[in-house]
């Protein structure tokens, strides 16, 4: 009898050696990042409750159906495990599963009061079924309770900033920045306010922020380049286009916005390159477009190409009156003869009487017709 019980003992300490030895080994493959190998290892032992374990491996490598079944066990077999309940209500939340997780992180509310992650996490999942206020209120729940907490801090400042609700928003960002002055997502929203506040100075000097912590974005150029154009500081405003261009080369807008940037620097070969290109691009009416490269074309003093923009411009609208008139006074100005002068004036009087421009107009008309006056009378030798 002696024995057979110290047999007995030994297969028993055995198979806990074993059991022990197989879990140890499975630990260490997953905590390697070899989940699909501990996978294995566990499925085919005898070892019962390793749901939990199996539920981290498949949730690892993305088979969440897997993952939530062996979730679904391990929580049957310890229902009062809440590290369980959250880690699995995480997963629910991250398969879209969301009347599942909003039962499972309530619950655990219920359970714990002070968690503030089960608050938070509840917060993502009404956010997604567009319950806004709901959501909000988990996470000025989240906030009361930890108020570093940085990702509850940016949900709440996001939806402060959608609300114009300027004041609350810069107190969020100021706590939120205060325990993470890195949090780049918060310095982006402080950028943002101040730039919808049109503070552009303070606005660039948030901007920059941004570049420093490592974000680069269309977005962030393209807010750096109008916030240093309304700072007079045009150089600036060119060096952030020309990178907000890089991310998406045939933007048209921003093509034609870096064009407008060269103009006011009087470079007007590149105001001509940038501005021609957005109009090869653009695909919708472009009076506007053609009538301000005609004008870069004036200036670079190429008048015969200037007229041809203008014409461009009033096909694209027959009633653009600026287009109208600045191509009469473009002709003019290559016109040799001052009678082909005058008549350019007296045709646009005629069909454009209720012009804006029709007084200067007559005002240039009168004015060719004393210099012809004069030429005439001016005695020979």
């Amino acid at each position: 009898m002696i024995r057979i019980f110290i047999i007995a003992l030994i297969l028993i300490t055995f198979k806990t050696e074993a059991q022990s030895s197989v879990l140890n080994v499975s630990d260490s493959l997953m905590a390697n990042g070899n989940f699909s190998k501990a996978i294995v290892l566990l499925e085919n032992s005898n070892i019962e409750n390793t749901s939990y374990k199996l539920a981290k491996a498949y949730n690892a490598i993305g088979n969440y159906d897997k993952a939530i079944l062996n979730f679904k066990n391990a929580i049957e077999n310890s229902p009062e495990n809440t590290l369980l309940q959250y880690e699995y209500g995480k997963l629910l939340s991250k398969v879209k599963n969301n009347v599942e997780a909003v039962i499972i992180f309530n619950n655990l509310k219920v359970t714990d009061s002070t968690n503030p992650n089960y608050y938070y996490e509840l917060g993502v999942v009404l956010e997604r079924l567009k319950k806004t206020k709901e959501a909000q209120g988990n996470f000025e729940a989240t906030y009361k309770l930890d108020k570093t907490h940085q990702k509850a801090i940016y949900k709440l400042a996001k939806h402060s900033l959608k609300s114009k609700a300027f004041e609350r928003l810069d107190t969020l960002i100021t706590v939120g920045l205060n325990s993470y002055p890195k949090n780049a997502a918060l310095t982006n929203l402080k950028a943002q306010s101040l730039y919808l506040l049109q503070d552009y100075t303070k606005a660039i000097v948030w901007f920059e922020k941004l570049l420093e912590l490592g974000e680069r974005s269309q977005f962030i150029f393209e807010k750096l380049s109008f916030a240093y154009r309304k700072d007079l500081e045009y150089k600036k405003a060119i060096e952030n286009m020309e990178q907000a261009l890089l991310f998406n080369p045939k933007n048209a807008e921003n093509l034609y916005r870096l064009g407008c940037l060269y103009q006011l620097v009087k470079d007007y070969k590149n105001a001509e390159k940038y501005i021609k290109r957005s109009l090869e691009i653009l695909d919708v009416s472009l009076d506007a477009e053609y009538r301000k490269l005609a004008t870069v074309y004036n200036r670079l003093e190429k008048p015969q190409v200037a007229v041809k923009y203008f014409k461009k411009a009033l096909k694209e609208n027959p009633d653009d009156e600026f287009a109208k008139f600045y191509l009469v006074t473009t002709k003019a100005s290559y016109y040799k003869d001052m009678q082909s002068k005058i008549e350019l004036f007296d045709v646009y009087i005629k069909n454009n009487p209720e012009s804006i421009f029709v007084e200067y107009a007559k005002r240039e008309r009168l004015k060719l017709k004393q210099e012809a006056f004069l030429d005439v009378e001016e005695p020979k030798n």
